[in-house]
């Protein structure tokens, strides 16, 4: 969960290679994905597709808390971050790098026997 403090962003109009899902947790703010801005708040969850510009700001004085989920895995799966300044810098450290098999493609997870369809392992 990142707290966005007031009148800042999450980033500024990054684009990722992965999908990200946001879901608001409290506070009010102004969500710009591919050029279109919308309001968010407690409750809201926003879908990213990968390669797509975006950006998230506080609006209000209550920070905008949200969780945040990329797909495939862009952090290691016990990551939890205080605050946006932390996960970055835990990355530039190389402390906080995606897991391996979200790397690899499905077939090569399945041939490592990681990934089973049945869901029996």
């Amino acid at each position: 969960m990142y707290p966005v403090h007031t009148k800042s962003a999450i980033n500024t109009y990054k684009v990722h290679t992965v999908d990200q899902i946001l879901m608001f947790t409290s506070g009010r703010g102004l969500a710009t994905v591919a050029g279109k801005d919308q309001e968010v708040q407690a409750g809201d969850v926003v879908v990213v597709p990968a390669g797509t510009q975006h950006q998230f700001v506080t609006k209000g004085d209550q920070p905008l808390e949200l969780i945040t989920v990329y797909a495939p895995a862009e952090h290691l799966p016990t990551s939890v971050h205080k605050t946006k300044e932390i996960g970055e810098k835990e990355e530039e450290d190389g402390i906080d790098e995606a897991p391996e098999w979200s790397q690899r493609s499905k077939k090569e997870n399945e041939d490592m026997g990681l990934v089973s369809e049945s869901g029996k392992y």
